[in-house]
């Protein structure tokens, strides 16, 4: 008799759930025996799957569907993992020489525990101890001791246990999934700092600062030296300490003195973590402790050298970490002058120049803007957010006519970006000359695609200049010349979407050759998304040879693929699905 585990576990049916990938490394997992404790009531599969830890699996019948739980970092984000696979794939072959129905065995474990004495229970969960250290965990976490010193040792091990799960974490790149992925110690890592992470919450509502500063300070130092900085589970945690601590010094457990005193030490291992976890810290110190920070700061920041306007690749985390500090310090004290002298000081990066002109225009020195513009403009290589505040400045302060020469000199460098094409027509529009510059933006464009036919580029450059010109009579409202000059040329397929969509209104049968030609092309590569995109396509087909009252060529066009690609099975299905 089928119970209702054996109705979901299948060989099949753990493929599916579990993708070829996983179920090959779960076959891997049963094969080397990782599968212990298998045990199952009809209702569910239990068992561990050893490998880099001990992770408990668990699969159910969830109303006639296959359903995985397990304790490892993919099963804890719902996904069904290898370590399911091998436990179902451990379940069927148990199941191959069973012993007849009669014979199965009617123990129940529930049942067996129930009648079971205090000894004879400790007993057994001492057996099963080393296979459930998360368990003695969890408990170890909750039943903490009373008196504050021991409690405060037991939190400092906690701490000394998570820093060694932290240096054993590694990254690796995972080929299937085409990113990077942390190894199986991540996981344990996120689920035992949880673990402490809730004594330190229970520690701030019951308001038990003086253990919340000791565990919060000790953590935060620890972590301040770990190698695993740069991982997103410890960057994470070690926020969350943070914020804990930051909640002893808001209520004032110790004076400014000492809490400076340590800040102090931690800024020396700053770096570790790009200075980000100083700078939380910084931010949520007192007035007073801020103060001081800023005066030493101050002295350190006025040796630094001026930055170099172009110079992208001397970066130093410190000097940007104390001027972000420095300039909020400004602000707080309504400081402009340092403000300003910060901001022309390190001035290096496009963004840089933006908010130094920002500062001009506030401060009332708008003579500065422009020339501080021309000058990036001309040393980062134009880049095309200082071509936007320039562009804007000139015309502010009446010089039209550089503005429009500038607009015009970056069409002619740029002639395929819209961002130039934009902006050509935003300052002559301005000017009242839009009409003659967008003539003279298209015979640019023709004179260019005439060159690249003399010269003979690669075709798929010079179609993209051809493309080019279709691309902005369409956009600007010249459809009819769009579509005549895209005949006999090599379009993309979005670019012939586009006319064919505008022409199916008046001429369907026209749109309908297109798609015909697209399909054509469709048809070549193979493979799951490529039918998707032949599916997309013939829907497509079929509106418009629908609206010009050809449906007959349609359905011969369907015949003819099923007779042509019949041995493409993924495509017939797909056909089939979508009813063509």
């Amino acid at each position: 008799m089928k119970t209702k585990i054996d109705e979901v576990v299948t060989a099949s049916n753990l493929r599916s759930a579990a993708g070829s990938r996983s179920y090959s490394r779960g076959e891997e997992y049963f094969q080397t025996g990782m599968v212990h404790h298998l045990y199952c009531d009809g209702e569910q599969l239990t068992a561990d799957v050893h490998g880099t830890h001990v992770y408990r699996a668990r699969i159910t019948n969830n109303n006639g569907g296959l359903n995985g739980e397990c304790s490892c970092p993919v099963g804890r984000d719902g996904a069904f993992c290898k370590h399911l696979v091998a436990l179902g794939l451990a379940y069927l072959d148990s199941q191959k020489n069973a012993p007849a129905e009669k014979n199965k065995s009617a123990f129940s474990w529930k049942n067996f525990l129930k009648k079971c004495d205090k000894d004879e229970l400790i007993k057994i969960i001492l057996e099963m101890s080393p296979n459930n250290s998360d368990v003695i965990e969890r408990y170890r976490m909750a039943n903490l001791p009373t008196s504050s010193n021991a409690k405060l040792r037991e939190l400092k091990s906690k701490v000394d246990e998570l820093f060694s799960l932290a240096e054993d974490m590694e990254e690796y790149y995972d080929d299937y999934w085409d990113s990077y992925d942390e190894n199986d110690s991540a996981g344990e890592f996120d689920e035992q700092s949880a673990l402490l992470l809730k004594v330190l919450e229970r520690l701030a509502v019951q308001k038990e600062f003086e253990l919340l500063w000791g565990t919060t300070t000790y953590a935060i130092g620890r972590f301040l030296d770990c190698s695993n900085a740069e991982m997103e589970s410890v960057q994470e945690f070690v926020g969350e300490l943070v914020n804990y601590f930051l909640e002893t010094v808001h209520a004032q457990v110790k004076p400014d003195d000492e809490i400076y005193r340590l800040f102090q030490e931690w800024e020396e291992k700053g770096k570790n973590f790009g200075y980000d976890v100083i700078s939380d810290i910084l931010s949520g110190l007192s007035a007073e402790n801020r103060e001081k920070w800023a005066v030493k700061a101050l002295e350190k920041w006025r040796d630094y050298p001026p930055r170099k306007l172009g110079d992208y690749y001397t970066h130093d985390e410190e000097h940007d970490y104390i001027e972000r500090h420095l300039l909020a310090w400004a602000d707080e004290h309504k400081d402009d002058k340092l403000r300003l002298d910060i901001l022309e000081k390190s001035m290096h990066t496009s963004r840089d120049v933006v908010e130094l002109a920002k500062e001009y225009r506030r401060q009332g020195m708008q003579e500065k803007i422009i020339p501080l513009l021309k000058r990036a403009h001309k040393e980062l290589g134009r880049d095309r957010g200082i071509t936007d505040l320039l562009t804007e400045e000139l015309q502010k302060s009446g010089g039209d006519e550089q503005a429009l020469k500038l607009a015009w000199d970056e069409f002619t460098r740029e002639p395929m970006h819209d961002e130039a094409l934009n902006r050509l027509q935003t300052v002559s529009s301005k000017m009242r000359c839009w009409q003659e510059y967008y003539q003279k933006a298209l015979d640019f464009l023709a004179e260019l695609d005439k060159m690249n036919d003399k010269q003979k580029p690669p075709f798929f450059y010079r179609d993209n200049i051809r493309e080019r010109r279709v691309q902005v009579l369409f956009a600007h409202g010249d459809q009819e010349a769009a579509w005549e000059l895209a005949q006999g040329s090599r379009l993309s397929e979005t670019g012939w979407l586009k006319l064919a969509e505008w022409r199916s209104k008046k001429m369907p049968d026209k749109s309908a050759s297109v798609l015909k030609q697209l399909l054509e092309q469709a048809l070549r590569p193979t493979g799951e998304d490529a039918y998707r995109h032949v599916i997309e396509l013939l829907k497509t087909y079929r509106k418009y040879l629908k609206m010009a009252s050809q449906e007959a060529i349609f359905m011969a066009c369907c015949a003819n693929i099923r007779v042509e690609y019949k041995r493409r099975r993924l495509l017939m299905e797909q056909m089939d699905a979508a009813k063509l």
